[in-house]
């Protein structure tokens, strides 16, 4: 393949051709950036990657792993519906909408979470904790983010 301005030449990695396929400087740096932070002893398998994807499909999800791997430690219920109603962009922010934040987290985000292997709930002591796989979501979360915040601005 032909060397162009639309090709890195990173064949060590094997990324020269997923590079080539972005077209702005700032889209090659942020897949380059996910790719070099992906790399760790314990690779993600395709299987992994899948349900990475699944999960940050939602934004209920990418809530509750925002503020998981922002937070030192366990976090409790109270702490997440909080964060989820703050980043809404509702102006429902009364008791009927923290109720129903609360029962989608709890009846649907969260065990989903947990049958993927990314966090572990507490139900009786409504807390919240990462799992080793936790970790695994950063790279992908910050794309994901970053890319929300873009869409957010150009509105």
């Amino acid at each position: 393949m032909s060397n162009n301005d639309n090709e890195t030449t990173d064949d060590e990695a094997g990324t020269g051709t997923v590079l080539g396929d972005f077209t702005t400087e700032p889209e090659r740096i942020a897949v380059q950036t996910l790719i070099e932070e992906s790399t760790s002893p314990d690779l993600p398998s395709e299987d992994t990657i899948d349900s990475i994807f699944s999960v940050l499909s939602n934004p209920g999800r990418r809530y509750v792993l925002t503020y998981l791997l922002r937070a030192d430690g366990y976090v409790t219920m109270t702490e997440l519906v909080d964060y989820a109603v703050e980043q809404t962009n509702s102006a429902n922010t009364g008791e009927e909408f923290r109720h129903r934040v609360t029962v989608e987290l709890s009846q649907t985000h969260l065990p989903e979470l947990v049958d993927a292997g990314f966090i572990r709930y507490n139900m009786e002591r409504q807390l919240v904790d990462e799992t080793e796989k936790t970790k695994l979501v950063s790279p992908y979360l910050k794309l994901a983010l970053a890319q929300q915040d873009r869409l957010d601005a150009e509105e």
